[in-house]
């Protein structure tokens, strides 16, 4: 499997599921707590990464990712999950 591939079904089936539920359930706090900045920022930052990696899938299908950027996002990818398991 291409690295490209990889990266499309990682962040299909994982990454952004995960991203959606994150948004979701900050959406829900931030409506119990309106005035809570720090949930709002969080928010923020969330749908930073969602559109990032929406806009990684569109460069997927339109065949403009290469090889290396696909290296490197799956890099970043496993850097992240290594800092979270560490937490």
């Amino acid at each position: 499997m291409s690295k490209i591939k990889e990266l499309e079904n990682l962040l299909k089936t994982d990454v952004l599921v995960e991203v959606n539920a994150e948004i979701k359930a900050l959406d829900k706090l931030i409506s119990k707590d309106k005035n809570n900045e720090d949930l709002k920022i969080e928010l923020d930052y969330m749908l930073d990464v969602k559109k990032f990696y929406d806009e990684v899938l569109l460069h997927i299908d339109k065949n403009k990712l290469s090889q290396e950027e696909a290296i490197n996002i799956l890099e970043d990818l496993e850097d992240m999950r290594a800092d979270d398991e560490e937490v």
